[in-house]
């Protein structure tokens, strides 16, 4: 996609569309990118190390986007095996595994399980909204059609993004794992399902505008007020150890 959007809608638009790509993953990057600058490790590489890095590099070059994601999946988990607890290579891993959850194990986990996650994602969206669901289908509030929620339109999608955010402010500042640290986990969780059904609901209550909220201004107003959101819930989150920091 990052390829594809220069000459299909131009640079501007691809610079404020950050080339199709989530501010949360190109946060999560930098973040993994930049603890593996700090990490000190001294020793050599070893063979196995040697032969994992060709078969990432492998995996990386080929023009499919799933075998770079398992390419990524398994550079971050030979780092997390490789690395000593608590240091920046572990860190840079854990955060690198957090970002193939939203690139390829959620999607394949979605995929599979599509149909009772979207079934339960358009009757959780109808109780709120008000709307009759059918399945993954959900009746326009006067009766003029419906729409169906399709992986895309879902809450699931915005949840990963929210995990990958938690996951990297947390190894970025060094949270410890417990109760609280997931209490600001769920919530950011939810935040992200509540403005996804925010956007379903204007869509079922104003069917003459659904165009423009599927695909206009109100795909980028629910963009940008998930991850406001989720940044601030989770940065609140990890409020204690930034200061400290």
């Amino acid at each position: 996609m990052a390829l594809r959007i220069v000459p299909e809608h131009g640079l501007a638009f691809a610079l404020f569309d950050l080339f199709g790509i989530s501010a949360i993953l190109w946060t999560a990057l930098a973040a993994a990118l930049a603890l593996l600058h700090a990490d000190r490790a001294e020793e050599p590489p070893t063979g196995l190390d040697l032969a994992v890095a060709a078969a990432v590099a492998v995996g990386a070059l080929l023009p499919m986007a799933p075998a770079s994601s398992a390419a990524l999946s398994l550079l971050a988990g030979w780092m997390i095996v490789r690395s000593p607890s608590a240091s920046a290579g572990r860190k840079a891993g854990i955060i690198a595994l957090s970002l193939t959850a939203s690139l390829l194990w959620g999607r394949v986990f979605l995929a599979v399980f599509s149909r009772p996650l979207l079934d339960l994602d358009t009757w959780l969206a109808g109780r709120l909204v008000g709307a009759r669901a059918v399945g993954n289908t959900l009746a326009f509030i006067d009766g003029s059609g419906g729409i169906a929620v399709a992986p895309g339109c879902s809450s699931w999608q915005g949840m990963s993004l929210a995990l990958v955010f938690w996951v990297t402010i947390n190894q970025w500042f060094g949270v410890r794992f417990g109760w609280k640290p997931l209490g600001w986990c769920l919530l950011a969780l939810a935040a992200t399902i509540l403005v996804n059904i925010v956007r379903i609901g204007a869509m079922v209550h104003f069917p003459a505008h659904l165009d423009s909220i599927h695909h206009g201004y109100g795909w980028y107003l629910a963009m940008w007020s998930s991850l406001l959101l989720v940044c601030a819930i989770c940065l609140f989150g990890a409020r204690r150890e930034i200061f400290l920091r």
